[in-house]
C-alpha cells in the first residue's frame, strides 16, 4: 500500500470487522419529525456558551481567544438518523453525559448526495439531537464530509453528483475524474454499487456546499465538523488540475498548471506547495460562510494528515498555512485497525507521541482536539495519556469505529480526570526548546517515495498501516530526520514544542531557549532571519542535513545552501559543527543525525543533541527513563505543571510486546523565585501531596507512575 488508506468516517466497512457508522435507515414511520415545527439557533445564554477564555497554548505568552467549551474538550460520536425515536436519542446522550462527555460529535447522514427536502430532514434532526444534548449541559457538532459525496446505486442508474456536475468534480495529474464505485479492495468503506465522486475545492461545488453550511449554522449545533478536504489520491493520481484549478493556479501564480509528475520541475513543486493553499483557502470560506450566519458557530475540520507525506499527496496539511479561526481534530491512525497500538514497537509508539506534538504544535495558539483510538482500557490509556501530555483533547473511542467507546467505566474515569484537572488546558505551556517543522521541506525532500506514518510492518495483521518498507518512517529523509530528532529530545528529557513554519516569528522564538531545525530543505528568508536573530540574542538553533534552505519556501532552487549565505558556515559532512552567532549558538549536524537514531539508538547522537539543549538550558533535571515524554506549563494562578506519558516498555521487544513498565524517578523544577508550598501528584486513579525539598532556586520530588501523571507544583 503506497498511499494513505483512508478510513471514512462515513461508513467504515472492514473484512471481519464491523463498520465504522453504520446507517441507521429506518423508514420515517413514527419519526421524531413531527414534533420539529422548525429549526432555532443557540443565541440565548441557556445554551451554556459561557465565557471565552484565553487558551494560552500559544509557543510564547500569547493569549487567543477561544470559547471555553473548545478548551479541556472531552469529546465523543453519537449516530443520529430520522429513523430513530426521540428516546433513542435521550438514551444515547444520556450514557455520554455519565461518561462526562462535553462535546458530542453528531454522526448523521450527510455523505449521501441528497435533494433539499431530504438535507431538510436531516437539518431538522441535527437540530433536535442538539437541543437535546444542551439541555443535558453537552455541546455539539455535526459531522458533514466536506468533498467526498456518496451516491448508492450508481451501477443501477442512479442520478449522481459526478453525472450531475462533472465540472465539480477532481480530476488526476493522470487525467482520471477522482471517483470510484464500491466494491472491494481498497475502497472497502463503500458499499457495492455506490458511487463515491471527490469534489474540487476550486469549483461551484464550493457554494453548494457552503451554502448548505450555512443552514446547519442556524440549528441548535455548536459547531461543524468538516471531515477531511483532500485532494484524495484512491481514484485519481496528484488531484486536481481540472479547468478550475488550472483557471485558478494561472491567476494565483501565472505560472502555467504541470501535466506530469516531475519533482526537479520548479513549477510542479510550486503546484504542490498552491495545493495546501488551495484546501487552506476552501477551510476559510468554510469558516467565513458559516460566522456570517452566526458568530458563535465554529468550525473543526478532521485532518488526517498529520506529518507525514499523506499530507503532500493530499493536499490536507493543517501545518502548511496559518488556520485563523478553523479548529482541528487531529486523527492519528493507530498502527493497526485491528489492534490499536497494543502490538506497536517502541518507535511506533514514539512516532504516534510526536504526531500528537505536531498536532497542537500546528494548531497553537488554538485548542486542539485529537482521536484516542483504543483496543482495550490497557492500551488506550496509554494514547490517551499521550494526548493529554501533549496538550490535545481526546476525543475517545475503540478501534475502529467512531461512534463507540473502549468502555464505559474506561471513558468516564479518564474523562472525570480531564474535568477536574482542565486547567492543564488553559496553562501556559513553558518548554524552553522547540522543533521547527517545514511541510514544504518534507514535500520537496521525501517527494511521496513512502508514507511514513509508522515503522513497523507486521505480516501477521492484515489491517497492519502498511505492507511495504518503502513507507517506513526510516526509509524516508525527512520524516526520519524530523521523527528522529523529537525521539532525541524526548528521550533527553527536553521538552518541546513544534512551531510550524508559518508562524516562525521572532516574537514566537524569543520563547526559548533552543531551536531544532532538521531537514529544513525550503525555508523563506523570513523564517531564516528569526533564526539567526534568535542566535544572535543567545539562543543555540541545531541543523542537521547539509542541504538546507536549498530551496525557497515555494520550492525556487538556491545555487548554494542557505546556512553558507545566512550564516557563513561551512559543515563538515557526516561530522558537528558548532560556532558562536553574537550572544549564541549554532550547531549543525552534517548528517541526518535525528534520521540516524529514530532507526538506531545511537547513544553518541543522543550525547550530542542532550548536550545542545542541556548547554542552552533547556533541559529538565531527572533522572527518568528515556521514555517518559513531559510537558512543563504555567498555570493562570502561578503553579507549575509538569505532565508525564510514560512509555516505557511498550514495544522494546518489537511487534507484539506490549509490556508497560512503571516508573519512579526524581525530578527539579525552578522555583520560579517564588516559596513553594506543596507538590501534588493527579494521575486518573487518586490525587496526593508528597514530598519536596527546595533548595538552591529549585524544587525536587519523586514521582512514581503508571501511564499519565501530572505534578502540581503550588507556590506561595
Amino acid at each position: 500500500m503506497g498511499g494513505l488508506m483512508r478510513r471514512s468516517h462515513s461508513s467504515k466497512n472492514r473484512p471481519m470487522l464491523l463498520e465504522r457508522r453504520e446507517f441507521l435507515k429506518g423508514t420515517l414511520a413514527g419519526s421524531v419529525l413531527a414534533m420539529l415545527p422548525g429549526c432555532s439557533g443557540s443565541d440565548d445564554d441557556s445554551s451554556g456558551n459561557g465565557p471565552q477564555q484565553p487558551t494560552g497554548n500559544a509557543p510564547n505568552d500569547r493569549r487567543l481567544v477561544a470559547p471555553a467549551w473548545l478548551i479541556g474538550a472531552r469529546v465523543a460520536g453519537m449516530e443520529i438518523s430520522p429513523g430513530q425515536e426521540l428516546w433513542e436519542i435521550q438514551d444515547g446522550l444520556d450514557k455520554l453525559a455519565d461518561e462526562r462527555v462535553s462535546v458530542v460529535e453528531l454522526d448523521g447522514d450527510l455523505s449521501r448526495y441528497m435533494t433539499d427536502a431530504e438535507f431538510q430532514e436531516q437539518v431538522a434532526f441535527f437540530d433536535l439531537a442538539a437541543k437535546e444534548a444542551k439541555n443535558r449541559g453537552m455541546r455539539s457538532v455535526g459531522y458533514y464530509p466536506t468533498l467526498e459525496v456518496l451516491t448508492p446505486d450508481a451501477d443501477k442508474g442512479a442520478r449522481t453528483m459526478r453525472l450531475d456536475h462533472p465540472d465539480w468534480v477532481q480530476v488526476g495529474i493522470d487525467g482520471k475524474e477522482n471517483y470510484f464505485i464500491g466494491g472491494g479492495g481498497r475502497v472497502f468503506w463503500v458499499d457495492p454499487g455506490e458511487e463515491s465522486a471527490w469534489m474540487c475545492p476550486s469549483s461551484g461545488y464550493v457554494d453548494y456546499f457552503t451554502s448548505r453550511v450555512a443552514v446547519l449554522a442556524k440549528t441548535a449545533l455548536d459547531g461543524l465538523w468538516g471531515d477531511v478536504p483532500l485532494l484524495s489520491d484512491i481514484g485519481a493520481v496528484f488531484p486536481c488540475i481540472n479547468a478550475t484549478c488550472a483557471a485558478r493556479f494561472q491567476n494565483d501564480t501565472g505560472l502555467p498548471l504541470p501535466t506530469v509528475l516531475n519533482w526537479d520541475d520548479p513549477v510542479f513543486r510550486r503546484w504542490v506547495k498552491w495545493r495546501h493553499e488551495l484546501i487552506s483557502s476552501f477551510e476559510q470560506e468554510i469558516l467565513r460562510v458559516a460566522k456570517s450566519v452566526r458568530n458563535d458557530f465554529e468550525v473543526i475540520i478532521e485532518t488526517v494528515t498529520m506529518d507525514y507525506n499523506a499530507g503532500t499527496s493530499q493536499g490536507l496539511d493543517g501545518a502548511a498555512m496559518d488556520d485563523g479561526g478553523v479548529y482541528r481534530c487531529w486523527e492519528v491512525d493507530a498502527v493497526s485497525d485491528e489492534s490499536a497500538m497494543h502490538d506497536a514497537t517502541a518507535n511506533d509508539w514514539i512516532s504516534m507521541a510526536v504526531m500528537m506534538r505536531h498536532g497542537k504544535g500546528a494548531t497553537a495558539p488554538r485548542p486542539s482536539w485529537i482521536f484516542s483510538y483504543g483496543l482495550d482500557a490497557p492500551d488506550a490509556e496509554y494514547v490517551m495519556a499521550l494526548a493529554i501530555v501533549t496538550g490535545n483533547s481526546p476525543y475517545e473511542t475503540k478501534i475502529p469505529l467512531m461512534c463507540t467507546s473502549v468502555g464505559h467505566d474506561y471513558r468516564k474515569r479518564m474523562y472525570s480526570w480531564i474535568e477536574r484537572n482542565v486547567d492543564v488546558y488553559n496553562a501556559r505551556f513553558a518548554n524552553d526548546a522547540a522543533i521547527i517543522f517545514s511541510s514544504a521541506s518534507r514535500d520537496f525532500l521525501d517527494r511521496n517515495t513512502g508514507v511514513g506514518l509508522y515503522a513497523s510492518l507486521n505480516s501477521k495483521d492484515q489491517f497492519w498501516w502498511s505492507t511495504t518498507g518503502m513507507d517506513l518512517v526510516t526509509a524516508l529523509d525527512f520524516m526520519g530526520d524530523y521523527r528522529g530528532t523529537c525521539k532525541a529530545l524526548i528521550h533527553s528529557h527536553v521538552p518541546y514544542d513544534v512551531v510550524t513554519t508559518p508562524h516562525v516569528t521572532p516574537d514566537i522564538l524569543s520563547r526559548y531557549r533552543f531551536v531544532a531545525v532538521p531537514s529544513a530543505v525550503s525555508l523563506s528568508d523570513d523564517v531564516l532571519s528569526a533564526l539567526d536573530g534568535f542566535a544572535k540574542n543567545g539562543g543555540t538553533v541545531l541543523f542537521s542535513g547539509l542541504d538546507t534552505g536549498i530551496y525557497d519556501e515555494h520550492g525556487a532552487p538556491f545555487s548554494t545552501t542557505r546556512l553558507a549565505d545566512t550564516f557563513g558556515l561551512t559543515p563538515v559532512q557526516d561530522d558537528w559543527t558548532s560556532v558562536p552567532r553574537e550572544k549564541g549558538k549554532i550547531v549543525v549536524a552534517g548528517f541526518r543525525a535525528g534520521g540516524q537514531y529514530f532507526a538506531k539508538d545511537d547513544p553518541n547522537i543522543l550525547s550530542r543533541y542532550g548536550q545542545a539543549a542541556g548547554d542552552a538550558g533547556a533541559v529538565i533535571r531527572t533522572n527518568a527513563p528515556p521514555p517518559v515524554v513531559m510537558d512543563v506549563r504555567r498555570s493562570l494562578n502561578g503553579s507549575t505543571y509538569l505532565l508525564c506519558a510514560n512509555l516505557q516498555g511498550l514495544g522494546v521487544g518489537g511487534v507484539g510486546s506490549f509490556a508497560p513498565v512503571d516508573a519512579t524517578f526524581d525530578v527539579t523544577l525552578p522555583d520560579m523565585g517564588k516559596t513553594p508550598t506543596k507538590v501534588t501528584l493527579s494521575d486518573p486513579s487518586a490525587d496526593r501531596d508528597i514530598p519536596f525539598n527546595h533548595t538552591d532556586g529549585a524544587v525536587t520530588f519523586t514521582v512514581t507512575m503508571h501511564a499519565l501523571m501530572l505534578a502540581t507544583i503550588s507556590f506561595a
